[in-house]
């Protein structure tokens, strides 16, 4: 299965790099303006798609394929290093510095700093810059470091040249969670499964008016419902 690139490429920098746009960055770098403003609004529709095509749809931490919803409530921009501290404020715009991530990975990564003192007073982001707690989207290779299983779940591979950080990543997003939430789900559509196979031979059996054949029509009705929040 194709979880996405390995090592992104910022093919976005030509979204950045936009003289329509080079008006709205000057501003927000001079604190006019916050990165929610509508000034923006363009430009962050731009990154979305670029950076939609680049990860294959799906989300650069877990790798699962986000929902695209009219208003993106599936998805966020995501700063690797967090925008919100000031000493990352200047690489807001910095294409290796943005990716697309679910909102539940997002959420779950908060305001981390994931930059050490030296990526912190640096004045470049490039590799050789600082030492990152997890794997870095542009300078670190994904499918290197972490293998994922049928079920969704994680682990850091055997001979993963980044083990440590592949490791806090995986343990701070609790993506062990994810793996948990299929087998739950799985569970209810195996049930599901078992349940059509036995209407069918009751049908079969010309006994759709038995009691037995309402009790499995109301446990379908329950599996219906569990599934939509599953």
């Amino acid at each position: 299965m194709n979880f996405g690139p390995g090592r992104m490429s910022p093919a976005h920098r030509s979204v950045i790099k936009k003289k329509g746009y080079k008006k709205a960055i000057h501003s927000y770098r001079h604190g006019k303006i916050q990165w929610a403003d509508k000034q923006l609004a363009g430009m962050r529709i731009d990154l979305r798609k670029s950076l939609r095509a680049q990860q294959s749809g799906r989300c650069y931490f877990c790798r699962q394929l986000v929902l695209q919803e009219r208003r993106n409530a599936c998805e966020d921009i995501e700063h690797y290093l967090d925008k919100s501290k000031l000493h990352y404020r200047k690489w807001t715009f910095s294409p290796v510095n943005l990716t697309i991530a679910c909102h539940p990975c997002n959420l779950q990564k908060g305001n981390r700093d994931l930059g050490d003192a030296a990526i912190r007073g640096s004045t470049s982001l490039r590799v050789g810059s600082g030492s990152f707690r997890w794997l870095h989207p542009y300078f670190d290779d994904y499918h290197r470091n972490i293998e994922i299983h049928p079920g969704w779940v994680y682990a850091v591979k055997a001979s993963a040249p980044k083990a440590a950080e592949a490791a806090a990543m995986l343990r701070d997003l609790e993506l062990d969670q994810i793996e948990r939430i299929q087998q739950t789900r799985q569970r209810y559509v195996d049930l599901l499964e078992r349940t059509v196979v036995l209407m069918d031979k009751l049908i079969e059996r010309n006994e759709v008016n038995k009691p037995r054949m309402k009790k499995l029509t109301a446990i379908l009705k329950t599996l219906k419902d569990e599934l939509r929040w599953a």
